[in-house]
């Protein structure tokens, strides 16, 4: 009898070992299967990525080299031709120098640890922000809505002035005359909304989906005029990520746009929240 109950015992336990084993298996399959999708997406990015950017870098490229053909085939033009074509290389210049940055910034956004965060106060943010921007546009007006003089969250107070920075910005260039610009913090147990509402063009619901994708502009007419290249939005995506919250954005088209940014209030983080470097996951190799 104790010899059956062995052998069972034994034939038990190699049989949930054999199924574990299995298990296992699968998992690392699963896993490795995971990685691949993922790399391959990455991939396909990446390649998007490239082709996007080189298609921004052509244009400006392609007028400063048509310019310069100009100049060697007319050795002798007038002083107002000169200064005209001056003018246009140099705004070229500054085009390719604007999009060069905003490449290398979404690229430290993305493939670096998120070092610089510290408790910060969010209305003293918006405060600078806003007082930098009317000093910048004196046409503009900004109102700003808020309960509680302090707001304390977990920031990089560079990279969250430049995203807030980037979205007043926007209700500035976008807007019909003046710009009219609401700011509203709404305050919760966890977290911190910013609302920040314009009375501009508009946006129309088909463009709403895809705001946030890089090279996406609503009116590239517009956007070109303005040296905009459709990447200040995806930065300032990549920014609210990286300090653990979200943006969203609700339009009424030719009557206004809001942004709404949510954040996390330091209190609600943990101390390893607070100092985790936040890089993202490499996936499996």
């Amino acid at each position: 009898m104790l010899t059956y109950f062995c052998l069972l015992g034994f034939i038990l336990s190699l049989s949930w070992g054999i199924y574990l084993h299995h298990l296992l298996k699968i998992s690392k399959l699963e896993r490795r299967e995971e990685g691949l999708v993922l790399r391959q997406q990455r991939l396909d990015v990446g390649r998007d990525f490239v082709a996007n950017a080189s298609h921004e870098l052509r244009t400006p490229i392609t007028i400063i080299k048509g310019f310069l053909e100009t100049m060697r085939d007319m050795p002798e033009i007038s002083q107002d031709l000169f200064n005209e074509i001056m003018t246009k290389m140099l705004r070229s210049c500054e085009r390719m120098e604007s999009l060069v940055k905003s490449l290398l910034l979404l690229a430290d956004l993305e493939n670096c640890p998120k070092g610089g965060f510290e408790d910060c106060d969010l209305v003293h943010v918006i405060d600078e922000v806003s007082y930098n921007l009317i000093s910048i546009h004196q046409e503009a007006t900004i109102e700003t809505y808020l309960k509680d003089s302090s707001i304390r969250i977990w920031a990089n107070t560079d990279l969250l002035e430049l995203a807030l920075r980037n979205l007043l910005e926007n209700a500035v260039k976008y807007s019909k005359g003046a710009a009219r610009i609401a700011i509203r913090l709404e305050v919760s147990e966890t977290s911190c909304k910013i609302r920040i509402k314009d009375e501009g063009l508009g946006i129309p619901q088909k463009d709403l989906p895809h705001l946030f994708d890089r090279f996406y502009t609503v009116d590239k007419t517009h956007s070109r005029r303005l040296g905009g290249a459709g990447l200040g939005l995806s930065i300032v995506k990549k920014i609210v990520e990286n300090h653990k919250g979200n943006i969203s954005v609700f339009s009424k088209y030719q009557e206004w746009t809001e942004f709404v940014m949510e954040l996390p209030l330091a209190s609600h983080l943990s101390l390893a929240e607070m100092y985790a470097t936040y890089r993202e996951p490499q996936g499996v190799t």
